[in-house]
C-alpha cells in the first residue's frame, strides 16, 4: 500500500472514530443510509445528511438527544444540531431559527 493509500485509510479511520463519539450522530456527512445510526436516513443536503423526521418545529420529543426538530424548507422537518452562530454549523449549512415564532435555533443547508 502506497503513503497516499494509507494516509487516505488513516483519514477514514479516523472519521469514523469521531462520528462515533457522537451519540446522536445526527447531522453527520453522509453517502448512504449504513452510515447513519438506526433510525436515520442518508438525506439530499450538501455533503449528504444524517436526521430523521419530527413533528413539531422547535421542540425536541422526536428528536435524539441534543437535536431539536427544524424546518428544513419546503415544509420538511427534521431533527438538526442547535446553534448560535453559523460558525457552530457545517459548511453550506446556517444556523436559523426553527420556527417562525420560536427563539431556538438550529442547522439546516443554505437555500
Amino acid at each position: 500500500m502506497n503513503r497516499l493509500a494509507r494516509l487516505l485509510l488513516l483519514v477514514g479511520v479516523a472519521t469514523l472514530a469521531l462520528s462515533a463519539c457522537n451519540t446522536t450522530a445526527v447531522g453527520i456527512a453522509c453517502e448512504r443510509r449504513d452510515q447513519c445510526e438506526p433510525g436515520q436516513d442518508c438525506l439530499k443536503a450538501p455533503g449528504g445528511f444524517c436526521s430523521r423526521g419530527c413533528t413539531e418545529p422547535g421542540q425536541t420529543r422526536d428528536c435524539p438527544t441534543g437535536t431539536i426538530c427544524t424546518n428544513f424548507g419546503t415544509d420538511q422537518l427534521l431533527c438538526s444540531n442547535p446553534c448560535e452562530v453559523a460558525a457552530d454549523c457545517r459548511i453550506n449549512f446556517e444556523c436559523v431559527l426553527t420556527h417562525q415564532t420560536g427563539t431556538k435555533s438550529a442547522c439546516r443547508p443554505v437555500p
